[in-house]
């Protein structure tokens, strides 16, 4: 099945991740054009914001 590129306002995915607290500068929707809608929303619906140290000093496999 061929799905064509999305070809709507990025604005759309860019709300759903401002709903989640993430600013068009720490992600933008604009920097994946040429994606299908359902490869974009999975992008959206994968973001996730990390408090900063959250990760840091614990090795990759701890």
């Amino acid at each position: 099945m061929y799905e064509y590129d999305y070809s709507g306002d990025m604005k759309f995915f860019q709300d759903q991740l401002a709903a989640k607290g993430i600013t068009k500068k720490m992600l933008d929707m604009n920097n994946f054009a040429g994606l299908t809608a359902r490869e974009l929303q999975n992008i959206v619906d994968s973001a996730r914001l990390i408090k900063k140290g959250e990760t840091a000093g614990e090795p990759a496999s701890a």
